[in-house]
């Protein structure tokens, strides 16, 4: 018996009438949309135009056409809710999914991780094994060593049982087991998955960014699924280009809905997040000595990562980086000779394949990397006495002080950038302040600093120092609370920035006009350093 599942039979009057009038209340409700809205909506929906495209032609950011289209998505919710309900399906009433056959599915095989050189991406690539197509994913550099260590515990799973990771040993703990993994959704440039664990009876599924997955599943053993469909979408995907980020007050926007979000939104909304935190997230070098310093490491060593404290205080920088005063466009330099192999190369290079590669800097530049090693060549922890370090004004800023340091302050606020700049003595009172906030808040706003640095403070901290090998750190606390400093000062208020003038505690902090940190231009940055010094040199040396 044959079943017929479609015919091409014509449409019946009323059912001309129905598609008519949904015609025209969609119509109506795009009418009803902004223009800016309205076009979002129409390009992305009906013109197939990706978010990039959509940002070009109508030049905005593609943060802008992700919030419009959210904007639009929300208003024709609600504008069509009464179509759904009587002329469509009940909106409350679950579609169930279909079910998928082998043939709707690709199993898909972990073939490499990789590092792309120029950009610096970290990748996955995926492999279907039937067609020997492949799909390439995002991975941060954590999720990416993750991923190669899990490679080499899988295969000496057998020799090394015990080399478990914490969500192994979680699962383990639970009596579960990791079934499947299960890719079903792409949210911007990202594929999630779901997870199917089981645990006696029953079965569990949770929704995970796949590149975070894939280190437990290649532990496990467990196979990786992908809809054909989902795959087809993936290998287009631009992996290296440029990310927009959405800003915090779209993002708000949009949580405020979030319980009304659908499954897909709702995870491009978590990658918007994700996205938006990252910069401030991460622990990297900063200012251009650091940076330097990690580049001229690699260059020696071969690699940035664990270099023993030892191997370095063996180094004789002079001899390695031999540099020249050097004048370059008139401006005094240091010029840096490049060694031409790392030092972990077993194979000395034929004097036909020796290279000599010079680099110039500023002579300040220098100077801070080579005081970033002058502590290294301490072998002994230091003495209490050497470790308590005076403060150089117990009874509060003699008044020629006072007034030097308001100077330098006004100075400093000068750039419009800046909103308001003060220093904090040892004891964390505020002793000098110029800006646009008024003295009241500036005291709110210091006593949240306060509240927040006495869970920060050690009492063993320069022991602590030595065994780290008195070398500069850079430091995310787990106790900051910016959001709760924050709401000491007024809306049009940025980010904020503090900086150590002495070692008995004397603190510079700046408020920043309505930016972050990462948004101020490198004029903004030289004069934050100019001020930091010139303060420094003050509280110093203050005949």
């Amino acid at each position: 018996m044959t079943q017929v599942v479609w015919t091409d039979a014509p449409a019946t009057l009323e059912e001309y009438q129905m598609e008519r009038e949904i015609h025209e209340t969609i119509l109506q409700a795009l009418h009803d949309l902004s223009s800016v809205n309205r076009q979002a909506v129409i390009g992305f929906y009906l013109h197939g135009y990706s978010y990039e495209e959509l940002a070009q032609l109508l030049d905005v950011p593609v943060s802008t056409v992700k919030g419009r289209l959210f904007q639009g998505r929300k208003l024709l919710k609600m504008l069509l809710r009464p179509l759904a309900e009587t002329l469509l399906q009940p909106l409350g009433k679950q579609r169930k999914e279909q079910n998928m056959t082998t043939s709707d599915l690709v199993e898909l095989q972990i073939h490499s991780v990789r590092l792309l050189l120029l950009t610096q991406h970290y990748v996955a690539v995926l492999r279907d094994p039937h067609t020997e197509r492949a799909i390439a994913i995002r991975l941060t550099p954590s999720e990416a060593d993750t991923l190669v260590v899990a490679f080499g515990a899988h295969a000496n799973k057998d020799e090394w049982p015990f080399l478990q990771d914490l969500s192994q040993r979680l699962l383990e703990s639970l009596d579960a087991q990791l079934q499947r993994v299960m890719i079903n959704a792409l949210a911007g440039q990202n594929l999630y998955a779901t997870l199917t664990i089981a645990q006696g009876a029953q079965t569990r599924e949770t929704d995970i960014r796949l590149s975070e997955s894939l280190a437990l599943a290649t532990r496990v053993g467990v196979p990786l699924f992908i809809t054909r469909s989902l795959f087809e979408s993936a290998a287009t995907l631009d992996l290296v280009a440029q990310t927009n980020e959405s800003s915090w007050p779209e993002l708000e926007a949009r949580r405020n809905d979030a319980q009304k979000l659908g499954r897909e939104e709702r995870l491009l909304l978590e990658e918007d997040v994700r996205g938006a935190m990252a910069p401030n997230g991460r622990i990297r070098q900063s200012r251009f000595a650091e940076r330097l310093w990690a580049w001229l490491l690699e260059s020696l060593t071969g690699t940035q990562d664990d270099i023993p404290i030892a191997k370095l205080r063996a180094l004789d920088i002079a001899t390695i980086f031999p540099t020249r005063e050097v004048t370059w466009d008139e401006q005094p330099m240091i010029a840096i000779r490049i060694p031409n192999q790392a030092a972990s190369s077993r194979q000395v290079p034929r004097p036909d394949q020796q290279e000599t590669a010079w680099m110039l800097v500023r002579p300040e530049i220098w100077q801070r990397i080579t005081r970033m090693l002058q502590h290294l060549h301490r072998s002994e922890p230091a003495e209490e006495s050497e470790r308590t370090v005076t403060n150089p004004f117990p009874d509060g800023l003699p008044p020629e002080i006072q007034q030097r340091v308001e100077e330098r302050l006004s100075w400093l606020i000068e750039e419009p950038d800046l909103r308001t700049a003060l220093l904090r003595n040892p004891e964390g009172s505020v002793v000098a302040w110029k800006g646009a906030d008024t003295q009241d808040t500036v005291q709110r706003f210091n006593n949240a600093v306060l509240n927040t640095r006495s869970k920060e403070r050690l009492a063993n901290q320069g022991d602590l120092d030595h065994h780290l090998g008195d070398q500069p750190q850079k430091v995310v606390s787990g106790f900051g609370d910016k959001k709760a400093i924050r709401q000491h000062l007024p809306k049009e208020a940025g980010g904020l920035m503090g900086a150590g003038l002495h070692r008995s505690g004397w603190e510079m902090m700046v408020i920043f006009a309505g930016k972050n940190a990462r948004d101020l231009k490198e004029e903004t940055h030289q004069r934050l350093h100019q001020a930091r010094q010139e303060l420094a040199d003050i509280l110093n040396k203050p005949v």
